[in-house]
């Protein structure tokens, strides 16, 4: 009789057992051996999981002295970025529950465990020539004519396509990593599309009106081609058609004098979109006035009346906590995440932000953080000039901080594109998003403005560029900074 009842009881155990919901793991372990060079560690960098924010995310494994590294990283979902060892980077894609060691040697890298095969495949993908960034080598160069360009943007699909489906006819691979590399091959591919005639002409001197361009380029600028809503999972869909908004607002407003700007952006968002693309889109155009410190009452309300997902709820939320703790920071002594933030001279001299604006106390600094591969930071250089030299007279010194990798050429290139020699620094941790005052701040582009006041004090985070100067009239930022100038400090 015991016997039987014993034999009940671990039934039962193994019924609830087995009827019990496992633990979903919302991780990644990765342990891994480096085999050569003198990297410290292993960053994962630009690790977007979020497609809406394309925000991403860093983390960093040190390596010890025999050469190991290990982490464990939390992600909700796929999630796409790159791994980089000295000098070298890769691209990785980590699924909820990977478990991986990776081998890396100088440009090679190699996986295994779970998780391991995807990741192999963008390996051989790389070397293959077949990688993202091939794809944006070309549009960069500008050199192929437009008719050209869309026959070597189509044949470069068409292999990255055919080089999936024969490596998945011998090697599994999750099919949510598949699904995301066909619709990134594709949205990448439209992408360039849309933007190359302004690119090629750009390169090459010529007005963008004045090409014959095939019909391609006309088919990958209707929303009816472009808009879908299976391919919201990948990050360039969403921002592309964020972007895009503008240029179809410009339109309408040519065509329909009664819409304002405003009005123009409105009607395209809200009604040109539907389904998961308006809501993700919405979203992120929201999420990117706050980054900008705008918050649009107009799309904000129509984004609480439209039913959304947890996804598109959550980076609405995290945008608007994120604008906030910016906003406070206005009027205020300088934030641990800005006066720590490292930097070195032109004689490579290491001092904090802190430290840096110590110097200009009773001063009014104009802030521009730029970069010598920023078109749009050059081009407003001789402005800058121009209204440095207006306002000579007064209490205020333009401050230029360069987000570039240090080398021989580097200050005499900066004086340069700058005009001057005078309040230079560049950041000592250069690569995107690891400067603690942009990670803090979620700066991920160039040129960025700040204001700060005689006391050392944020005025503004997203000041206004140095536009057109003209002698006998005063733009908003002149203005601003006269102000500041006049007051006590």
């Amino acid at each position: 009789m015991k016997n039987h009842i014993l034999a009940l009881m671990l039934l039962t155990l193994l019924f609830v057992a087995s009827c019990t919901p496992k633990q979903e793991t919302h991780t990644v372990t990765i342990k891994g051996k480096v085999l050569s060079g003198d990297a410290k560690q292993v960053k994962f960098d630009w690790l977007v999981d979020n497609p809406i924010t394309r925000k991403g995310e860093y983390y960093a494994a040190d390596i010890d002295s025999n050469s190991n590294f290990a982490i464990t990283i939390p992600i909700q979902r796929i999630t796409s970025g790159r791994i980089t060892v000295g000098r070298f980077y890769h691209d990785i894609c980590l699924l909820p529950g990977d478990d991986l060691f990776i081998k890396v040697d100088g440009d090679t890298i190699s996986y295994q465990g779970k998780g391991a095969a995807k990741n192999n495949f963008l390996y051989k993908n790389e070397r293959a020539g077949l990688w993202d960034r091939s794809y944006y080598r070309e549009s960069n160069n500008g050199k192929l004519h437009p008719k050209d360009f869309v026959k070597e943007m189509t044949d470069f699909k068409q292999r990255r396509l055919a080089y999936l489906e024969g490596y998945t006819d011998t090697v599994e691979l999750d099919a949510q990593f598949v699904e995301l590399y066909k619709i990134e091959t594709q949205v990448i591919y439209n992408n360039l599309i849309q933007g190359y005639p302004r690119r090629y002409a750009y390169k090459n001197k010529l007005n963008k009106d004045s090409l014959e361009l095939p019909k391609e380029y006309e088919l990958a600028n209707y929303f009816s081609t472009y808009v879908d809503d299976s391919k919201v999972i990948c990050t360039d869909y969403v921002s592309n058609l964020r972007n895009g908004i503008y240029s179809k607002a410009r339109e309408l407003a040519k065509i329909d004098s009664t819409k304002n700007w405003d009005n123009a952006i409105y009607t395209i968002l809200f009604d040109s979109l539907s389904g998961k693309t308006r809501e993700y889109v919405l979203t992120s155009y929201i999420i990117s006035g706050f980054s900008q410190d705008r918050y649009d009452s107009v799309a904000i309300k129509k984004f609480n009346e439209i039913e959304k997902d947890l996804l598109a709820q959550e980076a609405f939320d995290a945008g608007l906590n994120k604008y906030r703790e910016k906003r406070a920071l206005i009027g205020q002594p300088l934030h641990t995440e800005f006066s720590l933030t490292q930097l070195k001279d032109t004689g490579e001299v290491a001092l904090t932000f802190g430290e840096m604006m110590e110097k200009y106390k009773g001063k009014v600094v104009y802030l521009d953080i730029w970069s010598l591969g920023c078109g749009p930071c050059i081009a407003a250089m001789p402005n800058s000039k121009k209204l440095k030299e207006k306002l000579s007279d007064l209490p205020i010194e333009f401050v230029y901080i360069s987000q570039d990798r240090p080398g021989k050429e580097l200050w005499q290139n900066i004086f340069e594109k700058t005009f001057t020699t005078e309040n230079q620094y560049r950041m000592v941790n250069y690569q995107w998003g690891t400067s603690r005052m942009l990670k803090f701040m979620e700066i991920a582009w160039v040129p960025c403005y700040m204001i700060f006041d005689k006391q050392g004090q944020l005025v503004d985070f997203n000041a206004d560029r140095p536009w057109r100067v003209v002698e006998n009239a005063e733009s908003k930022l002149e203005k601003t900074l006269k102000e500041l100038a006049a007051a006590e400090g």
